[in-house]
């Protein structure tokens, strides 16, 4: 049971990054501003709320399994 939690933490954390990664390389899609971190940082907000999103539907499941 630890090890499922420990390989769904590290598979959430790389597929973060590698996102992340490429969303500077697209030049952070689908926000266009004038300054590039303004496009990093509301990027980071969309990838976070995926995350969050993506954890709580995991958690639920969890539950109700139970």
């Amino acid at each position: 049971m630890e090890k499922d939690i420990l390989r769904m933490a590290i598979f959430i954390v790389v597929h973060y990054f590698v996102l992340w990664y490429a969303g500077a390389m697209l030049n952070f899609f689908p926000f266009y501003a004038g300054d590039l971190a303004i496009c990093a940082i509301g990027f980071t907000g969309l990838m976070l709320c995926v995350v969050i999103v993506g954890c709580t539907c995991w958690i639920i499941y969890e539950i109700r399994k139970k």
